[in-house]
C-alpha cells in the first residue's frame, strides 16, 4: 500500500513537471559583456527565443542590431555608464523589426546619414522604448509604418530630428527630452491618432514639435522653449488637439497653424514669442482658454476664416491681435452656461483683453461695449476679468 502511494506521488510530480517545463524553457536570460565570451549583442539576439531577456552590461558595442525576436533588451550600468551601441556611421544602430520588444537603458550613437537612418528605428508594433540616451544620429528615434508603440523617458539630442513618426498610429510619446536637435525635437509626418504628452522639446534649431499632414493627434502638457522658429508647428494638419502646453521664448512662433484646419488649440500658456498663436491660411479652428501674454503679437491672423476665438486671455502683448484679409469669430458662437461671482448666467463669451475698459452694468462679467479687435473685426462679448474667473457649467 505504501509503495502504491509513493508511486502515485511520483507520477503526480512528473506530470506537473511535464506541464510546467515548456514555460520554464521559454524564459531564458542571456548576459552580454565585453569581458565575457558573450560579447556581441546581435549574437545573443540570434540565439534567443521569443520571451527571453538579454541583459547588456556597460561597455562599447560597435554593432548594427536587428531585433528580430520578441525579447527584452536591458542595458545595465555596472559602474561605467550605460552600454553604448555605436553604428560607426553606417545604417541604423538598432532596428526593431519584431513586435513586443522592450529596449531600455542604452546609449545609442552614430547612425549613418541616409534617409531614415536612426539611432533606434522601429518598424513593428507594441514595443516599449524607454530610458535611452540617443545622440548624434540622423534620426534619434524613428517609428516608421508602426503602431501601438510606447516611447518613454528617453534623452534625445544632437540628432537631425529627435523623435519621428512616419505613417505611424496609436503611439505614445511621453516624458522624453528632445532638445538641441538640428531640425526638430518631435516630428509627425502623415501620422494619425498618436499622443504626444509631457515632453520637453526645447532648444531645437527649427521647431520643438512639428505635425505635417497629420490628423487626430493629441499634443498635451509639453514644454517648448527657445526653439529657433516654432514651439509647435502644424502644417497641413487637421483635427488635432493642442492642449495645456507651456510655450515660451521661441524666436518667432509660439504655436503656428499653416494651412491647417479644424484643430483645437486650448488651455496653452504662450509667452515671450514674436507671435503667440499664428493662423496662416487656416480655417475652422477653435482657440479657447489660452493665456497669451508678453508676445509681440498675441494672435497673428493672415488669410484665415471662420476660426472661433474665445475665453482667451490676451495680456500685455505689444499688439494683442494682427488680422489681415481674414474674417473670424472673436467670441463664442453659441450660448455658454457659466458662473461669475457664484451667480449662474447664460451668455456668449468673448476674450479677456488687457486694454479693454468697458462697463459691466449687469454684473455678469461681460463688457457692455464691443471690443474692436482690428478693422471690422469685433469681440461682441469681451470678458471683464481673466477667463479663469468664469466657471463653465454643463
Amino acid at each position: 500500500m505504501l509503495r502504491k502511494v509513493v508511486y502515485n506521488r511520483v507520477y503526480v510530480i512528473l506530470s506537473l513537471f511535464i506541464i510546467i517545463s515548456p514555460g520554464l524553457a521559454s524564459a531564458a536570460t542571456y548576459i552580454v559583456s565585453p569581458e565575457s565570451d558573450d560579447r556581441f549583442i546581435q549574437a545573443a539576439i540570434n540565439r534567443a527565443s521569443d520571451g527571453d531577456r538579454i541583459i547588456v552590461k556597460s561597455g562599447q558595442y560597435r554593432e548594427n542590431l536587428n531585433v528580430t525576436k520578441k525579447v527584452a533588451l536591458i542595458g545595465l550600468d555596472t559602474g561605467k555608464g550605460s552600454p553604448v551601441v555605436d553604428a560607426g556611421g553606417m545604417g541604423s544602430a538598432v532596428i526593431i523589426s519584431a513586435d513586443g520588444v522592450t529596449f531600455e537603458g542604452f546609449q545609442v550613437v552614430n547612425s549613418g546619414k541616409q534617409w531614415k537612418d536612426a539611432g533606434i528605428k522601429v518598424i513593428s508594433k507594441n514595443n516599449v522604448i524607454r530610458n535611452n540616451n540617443v545622440i548624434n544620429n540622423a534620426y534619434g528615434i524613428v517609428l516608421d509604418g508602426s503602431a501601438d508603440n510606447n516611447v518613454l523617458k528617453n534623452q534625445v539630442s544632437k540628432n537631425d530630428v529627435g523623435i519621428s513618426l512616419y505613417s505611424s498610429e496609436r503611439c505614445n510619446i511621453v516624458e522624453n527630452e528632445a532638445w538641441n536637435n538640428t531640425f526638430g525635437g518631435i516630428l509627425l509626418s502623415k501620422a494619425n491618432n498618436n499622443t504626444i504628452r509631457n515632453n520637453n522639446a526645447s532648444l531645437n534649431h527649427w521647431a520643438g514639435i512639428i505635425l505635417g499632414e497629420s490628423s487626430n493627434n493629441t499634443v498635451s502638457n509639453n514644454i517648448a522653449r527657445y526653439n529657433e522658429n516654432e514651439g509647435i508647428w502644424l502644417l497641413r494638419s487637421s483635427a488635432n488637439t493642442i492642449r495645456g502646453n507651456r510655450i515660451r521664448y521661441n524666436y518667432i512662433f509660439g504655436i503656428r497653424l499653416l494651412y491647417s484646419n479644424r484643430n483645437s488649440v486650448n488651455s496653452n500658456t504662450v509667452r515671450n514669442n514674436l507671435d503667440g498663436i499664428s493662423l496662416e491660411g487656416s480655417n475652422g479652428n477653435v482657440l479657447a482658454g489660452n493665456n497669451l501674454s508678453i508676445n509681440v503679437y498675441g494672435i497673428y491672423v493672415d488669410n484665415s476664416f471662420n476660426n472661433r476665438v474665445y475665453m482667451n486671455n490676451l495680456i500685455n502683448n505689444d499688439k494683442n491681435v494682427h488680422s489681415w484679409n481674414s474674417t473670424n469669430f472673436w467670441n463664442s458662437t453659441e450660448i455658454i452656461s457659466y458662473s461669475y461671482n457664484r451667480i449662474p448666467y447664460n451668455r456668449l463669451l468673448g476674450n479677456y483683453w488687457s486694454d479693454y475698459f468697458g462697463p459691466d452694468p449687469f454684473g455678469d462679467g461681460i463688457g457692455d461695449l464691443t471690443h474692436i479687435v482690428m478693422g471690422t473685426e469685433r469681440d461682441y462679448s469681451p470678458l471683464m476679468k481673466p477667463s479663469e474667473m468664469y466657471t463653465l457649467r454643463g
